[in-house]
């Protein structure tokens, strides 16, 4: 019978427990840098049976919802910074990943463009910005990144049929709304080490995005909250549907399922 503290293989990593830890974004700062409060707690994290952090947020854009309370990929001491604590976790062989996103999308010197507004340049953009990021993220010697593609990050809203009316390559049947992640999930495995988590809500169609993701490179999964709060109803004995929907997920991939929350 597995246990929660079991050392395990996940995927290329191997994790002391099952025990992950996630995060949203940083609520201690100094000056945009790491404080030495981040820093001892992710080193009592690391010291306390935990398999598997994934950091707080780090964004890829500037001036992004969550930007005073999250690090910067274009902070000029990020690599400098982070290879000091991907250290700290590696010294108590703790694997982790750098979470990378954003809510609101400025690029190519537009502000909030929606993702139905995207030019083939925005994306063609938004994707070596990705790329570049996994490399920075590389040389700070993490395992992997986690891509935020769940909540309410720009990618989530790209994914949804609600939110993406597209009809080009890129919009339409749930592989073109996921094409553009695709893409960026395959460039950084020709390009890099890293193990990739994709971090995603448990929709509708889940379960295809799921397979799609493995499919074309996807290392892990972490379920999150959906968008809809119909999946946290509770049924009669009383269990988060939550529980039941990443079941399902786990059992229809071949990679390793994270439950977040």
């Amino acid at each position: 019978m597995k246990d929660i503290f079991d050392e395990c293989r996940f995927r290329d990593l191997t994790l002391k427990s099952r025990i992950v830890r996630t995060g949203l974004w940083e609520s201690q700062k100094e000056m945009g840098n790491l404080s030495p409060e981040i820093f001892l707690r992710y080193e009592r994290l690391a010291k306390n049976h935990v398999g598997l952090i994934v950091t707080e947020l780090i964004s890829l854009y500037a001036h992004d919802r969550f930007s005073d309370y999250s690090h910067s990929i274009n902070n000029p001491k990020f690599i400098k910074e982070f290879k000091y604590l991907t250290e700290i976790t590696h010294e108590n062989d703790v694997p982790i990943l750098a979470q990378l996103g954003f809510v609101n999308c400025n690029v190519n010197g537009k502000q909030n463009v929606d993702v139905n507004d995207l030019t083939l340049e925005d994306i063609r953009k938004i994707q070596s910005d990705y790329i570049v990021a996994a490399k920075k993220i590389s040389f700070a010697g993490f395992d992997g990144i986690q891509i935020a593609m769940g909540n309410t990050y720009y990618l989530s809203k790209l994914i949804d049929p609600k939110e993406n009316k597209r009809r080009d390559d890129y919009g339409g049947n749930t592989f073109k709304r996921l094409k553009m992640i695709l893409e960026i999930i395959k460039v950084i495995k020709d390009t890099t080490d890293l193990h990739i988590n994709c971090r995603l809500n448990a929709s509708d169609d889940v379960l295809e995005i799921a397979k799609l993701l493995e499919k074309y490179g996807a290392d892990s999964l972490q379920i999150t909250k959906p968008s809809s709060p119909q999946y946290f109803r509770k049924d009669s004995k009383d269990k988060n549907i939550l529980f039941e929907i990443t079941d399902e997920i786990a059992g229809s991939v071949n990679i390793p399922v994270i439950l977040g929350g």
